[in-house]
C-alpha cells in the first residue's frame, strides 16, 4: 500500500454525525495537516485493507499517519487531538482511561450516529474544506 503524504482521518462518508465531526475537526486544525476520506472512498480502496471499509466497519474512525500507522475508535480521536494542536490537545489527559473503557464509550456514540445528525442537515462543504477531502 502506498504511503499517505498526509496525516488522513477515514470516516462514513454516509453519515452526517460523522460529516459534522470533519468540520470540527477541520475548524481546528489550523496548520491544515490532516485530510480527510470517506472509507466508502478512492483512498480508502488504495490505502486500507478491506477490513477497514466492509460495512461491519464503517462505523469505525481511523486515523492513517504518514509512517502508514492505522489508529482506530478512541486511539483514532486522540490521535486526531494531538495533531491538531492548540488547547483541544490538553483532552489527551483521558488517554490514560483503559483502552476498553474508552472503546466502549466510542461504540455507544457511533452505534446511535445516524440518529443524532441526519446527513441531509449537513451544510454544503466551503471550497477550504472540499479541497482537503480526499476522494
Amino acid at each position: 500500500m502506498p504511503t499517505p503524504k498526509n496525516n488522513i482521518v477515514f470516516f462514513d462518508g454516509e453519515c452526517g454525525f460523522c460529516h459534522t465531526s470533519v468540520r470540527k475537526i477541520m475548524q481546528i486544525d489550523h496548520a491544515r495537516r490532516i485530510r480527510y476520506a470517506p472509507l466508502q472512498g478512492a483512498t480508502a480502496t488504495e490505502l486500507l485493507s478491506y477490513e477497514f471499509r466492509k460495512k461491519e466497519a464503517l462505523s469505525t474512525v481511523i486515523y492513517l499517519d504518514p509512517k502508514n500507522r492505522r489508529f482506530a475508535k478512541s486511539e483514532a480521536f486522540f490521535e486526531i487531538l494531538r495533531n491538531t494542536g492548540g488547547c483541544w490537545k490538553l483532552l489527551i489527559v483521558f488517554r490514560v482511561l483503559p483502552l476498553g473503557f474508552r472503546d466502549s464509550i466510542y461504540d455507544a456514540i457511533a452505534k446511535r450516529r445516524h440518529s443524532l445528525i441526519s446527513k441531509e442537515s449537513c451544510p454544503v462543504p466551503t471550497e477550504d474544506q472540499r479541497s482537503r477531502i480526499l476522494p
